[in-house]
């Protein structure tokens, strides 16, 4: 099982009030938080990110992992999730396992169980008080679904549509549905 790891960081910060994935906390960048806790596992990685990248590109240590760029990034969350569907439909990975950049706060036991749990539904994905969280792991036999999300909404179209496709990882964690969308 080939699994792509792959960080979304290409949205625009909106309700943020500035650049969410450079702010502070606890002494470095949010967005650094989840590279490091990302590069823990034994998985390739990437990164999605916008053109505004190379000014802020130097606040970060980014391991082995290559940065992307979405050029359509300002069509939402989708394009993003599509930018790294087609990364790994040309580099033959089977399953990708996708995280949000303002979500630092997933406990490491959350992954393992998403990562060992056999299932022969496409998605698979942690849920807090019956709300998807992150990660969630997509495999192959749904990549061309993917291509053709639209909006910003990302898999939760396809769950939407096809409830019976996921396989829920019922979590004690409120992390895995805990980002930053607003300074604290």
């Amino acid at each position: 099982m080939k699994i792509l790891g792959v960080i979304l960081a290409a949205g625009l910060s909106s309700r943020f009030k500035g650049n969410k994935m450079l702010f502070n906390y606890n002494g470095k960048p949010l967005l650094q938080w989840t590279i490091d806790f990302v590069n823990s596992f034994n998985f390739d990685s990437i990164i999605i990110v916008n053109e505004k990248w190379k000014e802020y590109k130097n606040y970060f240590y980014l391991y082995d992992f290559k940065t992307i760029e979405n050029k359509e990034y300002k069509n939402g969350i989708s394009s993003s999730v599509k930018t790294a569907i087609k990364y790994a439909l040309s580099h033959g990975y089977d399953n990708v396992l996708i995280f949000l950049g303002d979500m630092p706060l997933i406990p490491k036991n959350i992954i393992e169980k998403i990562l060992k749990i056999q299932t022969q539904k496409p998605i698979i994905a942690p849920y807090y008080n019956e709300k998807k969280g992150f990660p969630t792991l997509v495999k192959n036999e749904i990549f061309e679904d993917i291509l053709n999300l639209k909006g910003d909404a990302g898999i939760k179209q396809i769950i939407k549509k096809h409830p019976n496709l996921v396989e829920k990882i019922i979590v004690d964690s409120p992390e895995v549905i805990v980002d930053f969308d607003y300074k604290p």
